[in-house]
């Protein structure tokens, strides 16, 4: 939705920002806030599991490419490809001015950083800029790996308890060195800027999923340190949206201390929330979200490269101004069968055997009731 009225309203129509619509479209970017929590807990899920499970690390980093970069690189050949036909449409004058970020670059760097996901370690441009989000994925999994490291050490030398509190103990560290000189420094640096996002999904998972039953060796101190951890994550989060501004804001991109306040608002609501899940599930407007939640990589992936598409000849047609709605609906629209269609014909084929079984369990092709399992090793 953001990406679908955002070009649209600050190239030329900015008097529709008054829409209800158009302007809670606008903070499309707060999505990518839950996505981290959401991340942050179910990567702290994966990385759990592998200490106790005896999971390599290398198995580990394999699963996390194999899961991301196909899909991506696919992805990344059709936005190259689209650009380029958009940029030879408007420099034969066949289409008029596109609203939407056209970008492709010609250097050896510019490509090894879109392929890699390195955008910002090479400080190359974006091919897209959607994908920003990606990069901060990545490293999030390479920081969490370092963390299984340290968990699967302690597992051999001592206890899986000990790996646990390792884990526990090592979001806590790292956030609060992060929020620290975010609120020293007030400058962001890729990607501990935005670590604290991720770290309360992280914490968030310990604090909800580890009891006597799911953990060896459960005890008082363990708990504490669980509750503490948490509440330490989650005070200086608040801290920090209270007291800082960190990196720039405009229409379509939330401040720091907008997106801080999310992320710790949505993890009470999921912490709330979390023993309703089964009756959630069963309500009718939540299917429609499982539906589009079993696709949502490649809905992020493909709707950037559909949408100039669809932009360029619904105006043409004169759906503008007033009309934009028409618009703006079928971009919506051509952007979720784009999505379905590239979950089946390329992402399907990159997921583990135990997504597939989850997602055929779902039954998310059809009805899209959720079987809710448990996860958890009991160790």
């Amino acid at each position: 939705m953001c990406h679908s009225c955002v070009p649209w309203l600050v190239n030329q129509h900015m008097t529709f920002y008054s829409n209800p619509l158009y302007a809670f479209s606008t903070k499309g970017q707060l999505g990518v806030v839950i996505f981290f929590v959401i991340s942050g807990y179910c990567i702290t899920a994966a990385v759990y599991s592998a200490a106790h499970s005896g999971k390599s690390l290398r198995r580990y980093f394999y699963e996390r490419v194999r899961r991301i970069y196909p899909p991506y690189l696919f992805a990344l050949v059709m936005t190259a490809g689209a650009n380029l036909a958009i940029r030879f449409a408007e420099t034969h004058h066949l289409i008029g001015a596109v609203h939407h970020e056209i970008e492709v670059g010609s250097s050896l760097s510019y490509w090894a950083g879109n392929l890699l996901l390195l955008q910002y370690e090479m400080h190359t441009p974006f091919l897209n800029i959607v994908f920003w989000s990606l990069c901060y994925e990545i490293a999030f999994y390479a920081l969490m790996g370092i963390f299984l490291f340290g968990a699967q050490r302690l597992v051999k030398r001592k206890s899986a308890f000990a790996a646990t509190m390792f884990l526990v103990v090592a979001l806590g560290v790292s956030t609060t060195a992060s929020l620290a000189y975010l609120l020293i420094a007030a400058k962001a640096i890729f990607p501990f800027d935005l670590w604290h996002l991720f770290a309360l999904g992280g914490v968030l998972f310990f604090l909800i999923e580890m009891k006597p039953a799911t953990m060896s060796g459960y005890t008082e101190s363990a708990r504490r340190i669980i509750w503490g951890t948490t509440g330490l994550v989650g005070l200086l989060t608040s801290l920090f949206a209270a007291l800082r501004e960190v990196g720039f804001t405009n229409m379509d991109h939330p401040s720091s201390r907008m997106k801080a306040m999310t992320a710790v608002l949505f993890c009470v609501a999921l912490g709330c929330l979390r023993r309703y899940d089964e009756r959630l599930i069963k309500i009718g407007i939540v299917r429609p979200l499982v539906f589009l939640g079993s696709f949502s990589y490649s809905l992020y992936l493909i709707h950037p490269v559909v949408l100039p598409f669809v932009d360029i000849a619904f105006r043409k047609a004169g759906f503008d101004g007033n009309r934009y709605l028409v618009t703006f609906a079928t971009e919506i629209a051509v952007s979720i069968v784009a999505g379905r269609l590239m979950f089946f014909g390329i992402e399907r084929h990159f997921l583990s055997q135990k997504q597939t079984r989850r997602l055929d369990s779902e039954q998310v092709l059809g009805d899209v009731s959720l079987q809710t399992k448990p996860f958890l090793p009991a160790t």
